[in-house]
């Protein structure tokens, strides 16, 4: 381990802002902080005071950090990037596009920055594809809030496998074969972001055919049979088809067509 991962050091918000000045990134409205209940916790409180639409929150501890389904994400001080981003969406767009874009956007950041193999589990898993197996590094957890969309997402950056909550997650720390900074890692993804949310904004269609086509691309669940469990306790099992104009999972059962629009998804081997 090189003494940049042993260090643990806090973000550090002028290199940060640096990252985001080089890269001419769209939004680079940065608020900071070192402990939180959750990073979307306080961009929901950003929001009630008419904070601008690509403001994002970061932190380097959360005490109540959660993920999809109800989940608890733990990880020691400085150890995991956080970050949320204050989205405010076309009301005529398809918002069950946004955690997919959110996904590609990060995994356009990662596989830039490390040179890895990275592919996306539906709807925005971030999976690192190593000898074969699948390790998940990163999630994504979308709450929406009156007109507003908090884009919240966790990567894991320096915890060792024994401070990883369960035996095929990874860490950033786990797979580079080089130092690359958090502040590397967190401006990469919201150039990437920004840059994608920007154009779909503008776009006549959306989503663009463009962002269907690298989503599916980069999505590892599609022509794979899976089981999908549904919140309620429902499980399918079927082939997973192709994502929806409305950012949904279709599948191929025993019973027909099937479209999932959330659900923790399997791969069956």
């Amino acid at each position: 381990m090189t003494e940049f991962f042993k260090n643990r050091a806090p973000l550090d918000a002028q290199r940060l802002a640096h990252e985001l000045r080089i890269r001419q990134c769209l939004w680079q409205e940065a608020v900071i902080k070192d402990e939180v209940t959750s990073t979307n916790d306080v961009a929901q409180e950003l929001i009630k005071d008419n904070i601008s639409a690509g403001t994002f929150v970061v932190a380097n501890f959360q005490t109540n950090g959660r993920g999809r389904q109800l989940r608890t994400w733990d990880a020691p001080k400085n150890s995991s990037i956080f970050v949320s981003i204050i989205l405010k969406p076309n009301q005529e767009r398809k918002l069950g596009w946004i955690p997919l874009m959110t996904g590609l956007a990060l995994l356009n950041a990662i596989s830039i920055e490390t040179r890895k193999e990275v592919k996306l589990k539906w709807p925005n898993d971030l999976i690192l594809v190593e000898n074969k197996k699948n390790f998940k590094f990163a999630g994504i957890l979308l709450e929406k809030h009156d007109e507003y969309v908090i884009a919240g997402v966790g990567i894991n950056y320096n915890q060792s496998s024994s401070e990883l909550p369960i035996s095929d997650a990874t860490s950033l720390k786990n797979i580079l074969s080089q130092e690359i900074s958090k502040e590397v890692i967190l401006a990469s993804f919201i150039s990437e972001f920004a840059t994608i949310w920007e154009e779909g904004k503008n776009a006549k269609d959306w989503p663009a055919p463009s962002l269907i086509r690298n989503y599916s691309d980069s999505c590892q669940t599609l022509g794979q049979q899976i089981t999908a469990h549904i919140s309620g306790g429902e499980i399918v099992s079927g082939k997973a088809l192709e994502i929806s104009p409305e950012g949904e999972l279709v599948l191929v059962t025993d019973k027909g067509i099937l479209k999932l629009n959330s659900a923790d998804i399997h791969l069956e081997h």
